[in-house]
């Protein structure tokens, strides 16, 4: 479901109306030079996973699929909500952060892999926030997801505010120096 939404949201930065435009000869050669220049390898990649999802052949067997596990999921949100819980606390992510091009083409899995904790908030349309909360034991900084009631942004801010308190401070080292 994320990349056939990002395939579909990403398609309107073509250089015509929106976003970076790179010159080319032809008006195909303008569209392959902005698509090649204005998005990185994991963005390409997710584009085309998200265009074949949407494409003819497999719309159904992926995209009205998932649509349905999407509703399954919100309903599992709603029903913890409903039964008087008003923030949900996990991992934002399954490793601490990695440094700038550390990762990448080798192992798009690990990349993907990497949302695992954070798309079924963006499925379910429920609020949530991403805040550091200390580091593991090489100093990388971890992160911690809260996952909210819809349109209580509220206890969110205010949950994540004491999370930041409680782990402290990081600053990391200056990568472009």
């Amino acid at each position: 479901m994320a990349p056939a939404e990002a395939s579909s949201n990403l398609a309107r930065y073509d250089g015509v109306r929106y976003g970076l435009r790179v010159p080319g000869r032809t008006l195909g050669d303008m569209y392959e030079n902005t698509r090649a220049e204005g998005f990185g390898a994991e963005v390409r990649r997710r584009i085309m996973i998200g265009t074949y999802v949407l494409s003819a052949g497999y719309y159904d067997a992926y995209y009205l699929r998932a649509q349905k596990v999407r509703t399954l999921i919100k309903q599992d949100f709603e029903n913890c909500f409903a039964s008087g819980v008003h923030a949900i606390l996990t991992p934002a992510t399954p490793s601490a952060a990695f440094g700038i091009g550390e990762k990448g083409g080798a192992d798009p899995i690990e990349m993907y892999l990497n949302d695992i904790f954070t798309v079924t908030v963006n499925m379910a349309g429920l609020p949530g926030i991403a805040v550091p909360a200390g580091k593991d034991a090489q100093g990388l900084p971890l992160g911690l997801q809260l996952i909210g009631r819809p349109f209580d942004e509220e206890t969110l801010f205010s949950l994540a505010e004491t999370i930041e308190q409680a782990s402290g401070r990081f600053t990391p080292p200056k990568w472009w120096a």
